[in-house]
């Protein structure tokens, strides 16, 4: 594990470098300034990160020149934010220019939010639209649900198809309105020569079609859904089904009202998408009445086991969880323990609650990390992040997140 110190005044810039870096598997402790002294243990720590912005290049000659011990680890002075991806990747020595073989399964992530889109200052870097995830594999081009990122997506699609026709599959886990808000503002759907197939696992579902049409009513929305000149195919499947070779499994997650998750059988291995799960060990599958929570977690350990991501539903702490029993959601600490009893490759944090800001995040990605470690598991644990990458190659040659 790759360890840095970053040294700020700015909270914010704090924030942010700190989740460039634990995005890239760095672990991050951060401070506001250097304190005379004092000097890192160069066997725990390998870099100290300098905001250049709010530590004077005086101060730091200053405590770098005192008495104590010589500084033995690397003094990085960083740039301003808008260079902090760029500053990322020349410390992990991997720039960008350096252009890999284009893998089969890329994991793209637009909208990582749970319940209510929530933009601002404090939600900037991990990004407030709720939840949309792309999935290029194999050919085919999957979006898991329709919340607010679905609209940021399609842009990015458009611009990619470069005027040539698209063909899409929607796979929808549950109607909340999170989950499906963004829909009405897909651009590819206006596209009369675009392909759309919307697709849901019938038990969750029976009436996809009539819910759709009714979130676009005239009353709420100006254009009708029968009006969409790409006249969207929706369909209600079964527990599997394709998109192009990619095989498709519909499980119960548990949530009310009824939600699926989502296991994708790719080339090179399975990304599981369970958005919205309570895991509650200590008794009953709330809202799965004839399911025991121990016959629930044995059926997710037995659909999870080996997957090469799992994007999973982490919205609470355990400490929180426990008065919102019912609510359909996780605490992170219960998905981490899940997915390392799976033999999870890498584990994504998702759902984010929408009070959480982009500090506690970080702390979660901490927090959880440690539990991995105390563990003795290899999974990876980072949180979903608008913008983030994960490019699947066959095993033994798999490239970081972006």
């Amino acid at each position: 594990m790759k360890n840095a110190i970053l040294v700020s005044a700015d909270k914010h810039w704090r924030t942010v470098m700190e989740g460039t870096l634990l995005s890239r598997g760095w672990q991050v402790a951060s401070v506001e300034t250097l304190v005379e002294g004092e000097r890192p243990d160069p066997v725990e720590v390998q870099a100290l990160i300098i905001d250049a912005a709010s530590v004077a290049r005086g101060a730091l000659s200053s405590w770098l020149a005192e008495g104590a011990p010589k500084l033995e680890i690397p003094v990085v002075i960083a740039p301003g934010l808008t260079e902090a991806e760029r500053f990322a990747d020349a410390l992990e020595g991997q720039m960008r220019t350096v252009e890999k073989e284009a893998s089969p399964v890329v994991v793209r992530f637009w909208g990582v939010r749970g319940s209510i889109p929530t933009p601002g200052p404090a939600t900037s870097f991990y990004g407030g639209n709720t939840s949309c995830v792309e999935v290029e594999a194999d050919g085919e081009t999957i979006i898991l649900d329709a919340g607010s990122g679905i609209r940021p997506l399609g842009l990015s699609l458009m611009a990619r198809a470069a005027g040539k026709p698209l063909n899409l599959h929607l796979i929808i886990s549950h109607t909340h309105w999170d989950h499906i808000q963004g829909l009405p503002f897909f651009i590819p759907a206006y596209i009369p020569t675009n392909h759309l197939r919307v697709v849901v696992y019938s038990e969750v579902r029976h009436d996809l079609a009539h819910v759709l049409e009714m979130q676009m009513d005239s009353a709420y929305f100006p254009v009708a859904m029968k009006d969409l000149p790409s006249h969207p195919e929706v369909e209600e499947a079964g527990d599997h089904f394709s998109c192009g070779p990619v095989e498709v499994e519909g499980f119960f997650s548990n949530h009310p009202g009824l939600c699926a998750g989502y296991k994708l059988l790719t080339s090179v291995g399975t990304v599981v998408y369970v958005s919205d799960n309570e895991l509650n060990f200590k008794g009953q599958a709330i809202h799965l009445a004839a399911e025991t929570a121990d016959h629930m977690h044995e059926r997710f350990i037995a659909t999870l086991k080996g997957a090469r991501v799992l994007i999973h539903d982490a919205q609470y702490t355990r400490a929180e969880y426990n008065s919102k029993l019912g609510w359909g959601h996780s605490a992170f600490e219960d998905t981490v323990e899940l997915a390392g009893e799976s033999g999870v490759e890498h584990l994504i944090l998702f759902h984010h609650d929408p009070l959480r800001s982009d500090a506690q995040i970080n702390q979660l990605v901490r927090d959880a990390r440690a539990i991995v470690a105390e563990k003795g598991w290899s999974m990876r644990v980072d949180a979903a992040r608008e913008g983030m990458e994960i490019s699947l190659y066959p095993k033994g040659d798999a490239a970081p997140p972006l």
